[in-house]
């Protein structure tokens, strides 16, 4: 046979096997991908922010390709044609993210009439003031949202007293009215019966806030809401600085020392009338003489 038709003859057999490995290669990498595309679950995901204490609705979650291999405990994975509101109902525990998965133990389980209740943290106590359109900024206030509290009152000292003009300072002084704030970055957890903010985020002036403080802070509110006019403060998101107070603080929800100064003039005008014998008058008749003591 001659030499160039066999070196044609290997060369063509040559391609031959070059190209059925090619082909080979290329089949089965298209098998591997595929294999891997199957090899896929349906996870439920928040489809936009839940915050906590929502109750899911439709159009809350979607269903998202997950890989089967990275399918995590607490997965709630699509079974057939399930829809995403069908998979799992209630409300949340905890803020779920967008995109995230929505587990089963982000949910409050069977606790549903008593929401503010589950979102209590331990220690806390949820307790409940009357309010008004001024009293919560004109309706601004809503669950989750973080004030301050403001007990404005009328502190009524009465002091009995032989010396007229002593008896008339404190009519008109011992009156007054006084303005302090007794709470500081206290959470909101309810308004009225929603403890939810509405989805179209309308200004909503209720009658009574819940809000969550320690036990101590619980009766100096139930204490306050006695004494005076409560007050809720807005605080700006993220600002949780307390202020120092520097005066000094005493019960009765934290009253002010306007009794002090009070008392400091009485004791001055019972100074001046003689009565601590710094000065000593002498009463003729009509006439008053006033000789100070030695």
């Amino acid at each position: 046979m001659n030499k160039n038709i066999l070196i044609v003859l290997g060369g063509a057999v040559l391609v031959a096997v070059l190209v059925a490995m090619l082909v080979q290669v290329t089949l089965g990498g298209k098998k591997e991908a595929a294999a891997l595309q199957e090899a896929k679950v349906e996870v439920l995901v928040a489809s936009k922010d839940l915050v906590l204490g929502r109750e899911l609705k439709e159009g809350d979650m979607r269903w998202q390709e997950w890989p089967k291999s990275s399918v995590f405990p607490g997965a709630v994975l699509r079974q057939d044609e399930q829809k995403p509101e069908e998979a799992l109902e209630g409300r949340l525990g905890r803020n779920v993210a967008k995109g995230e998965p929505v587990m089963k133990s982000a949910m409050l389980g069977q606790v549903k009439g008593n929401l503010v209740a589950a979102t209590l943290e331990p220690g806390q106590r949820a307790i409940a003031i009357e309010v008004s359109a001024s009293t919560m900024v004109g309706g601004f206030i809503g669950p989750g949202d973080f004030v301050d509290v403001i007990l404005t009152y009328k502190e009524s000292i009465r002091t009995e007293d032989d010396n007229p003009q002593i008896t008339q300072m404190i009519e008109l002084n011992l009156d007054k009215m006084a303005t302090e704030t007794i709470l500081q970055n206290v959470k909101v957890l309810a308004v009225d019966q929603l403890a939810e903010r509405p989805e179209d985020d309308k200004i909503k002036v209720g009658k009574t806030v819940t809000l969550a403080v320690g036990a101590q802070d619980a009766e100096r509110l139930s204490l306050a809401s006695q004494l005076g006019e409560l007050t809720l403060v807005l605080r700006a998101v993220g600002d949780d600085v307390l202020v120092e107070k520097k005066w000094p603080t005493i019960s009765d929800a934290r009253l002010t020392s306007m009794g002090d100064e009070v008392y400091a003039e009485y004791e001055k005008m019972k100074k001046d009338a003689g009565i601590n014998r710094n000065i000593v008058r002498i009463y003729s008749g009509e006439q008053v003489t006033a000789i100070p003591a030695r």
